[in-house]
C-alpha cells in the first residue's frame, strides 16, 4: 500500500513540475513576442523621424539656395514615403534580422 502511495505522490510532483515548465516556456515566448513588437515599433518610429528630418533638410536647402527647389524633386517624395509607408525602407540591422526570417 505504501508503494502505491509513493508512485501517486511522484506522479503528482512530476505533473506539477511539467506544468511549471510549460508556464515558464509560455512566459518566455510571450516576452520574446513583446521584444519583437517593441523592436518593430522603434524601427518605424526611427523611419518616420528620418522622413521628417529629410523634409526639414529640404526646407533648409531651399532657403540656403535662395529659392532653388530642384532638390525638392527628390527629397520631398523620399521624406513622404519614409513617413507614410508601412514597408521597411530603411536598411539597418533590424531590416536584415527580419528579412532572414
Amino acid at each position: 500500500m505504501r508503494a502505491a502511495y509513493k508512485e501517486y505522490e511522484n506522479s503528482y510532483i512530476n505533473g506539477y513540475a511539467d506544468a511549471l515548465e510549460d508556464m515558464r516556456r509560455w512566459q518566455q515566448a510571450r516576452q520574446q513576442q513583446e521584444r519583437e513588437r517593441q523592436a518593430r515599433r522603434w524601427y518605424f518610429l526611427k523611419q518616420r523621424a528620418l522622413g521628417a528630418a529629410v523634409l526639414v533638410f529640404t526646407v533648409l536647402a531651399v532657403w540656403i539656395l535662395e529659392g532653388d527647389a530642384t532638390i525638392a524633386l527628390i527629397t520631398v517624395p523620399l521624406g513622404l514615403a519614409l513617413i507614410f509607408s508601412r514597408q521597411k525602407l530603411v536598411v539597418n540591422d533590424y531590416f536584415f534580422e527580419t528579412e532572414e526570417r
